[in-house]
């Protein structure tokens, strides 16, 4: 079973290999904005490395460029579950402070 994995992550690895060396070529149409959301200048011109290069800066941990695609979307969505229970926390707090000056 581990030589199986082994080799299906080294095909993977090749193959993300082939897709990093080809896509540095690709023109993105109006990729200034993904999915409704508005992307900042700076973060739409930098290259897929410069980018894994700037989350490794942010993150807790360096590697980012190394992990698979589904572990970056769920580390995404970790982020995001993130941003918004803190936002939510931070909606309930102003909630409380308005009721406490009325």
């Amino acid at each position: 079973m581990k030589m199986k994995q082994y080799l299906l992550k080294l095909i993977l690895n090749m193959v993300g290999l082939l897709y990093v060396s080809i896509e540095k070529f690709v023109k993105y149409p109006n990729d200034e904005q993904i999915l409704g959301v508005n992307i900042d200048d700076d973060l739409f011109k930098m290259s897929r490395q410069q980018l894994c290069r700037y989350m490794d800066a942010v993150l807790p941990q360096k590697g980012f460029f190394d992990i698979q695609s589904t572990s970056k979307i769920r580390l995404g969505c970790q982020l995001l579950r993130n941003f918004y229970l803190i936002k939510k926390e931070l909606k309930k707090e102003q909630i409380k402070i308005n009721h406490k000056n009325n």
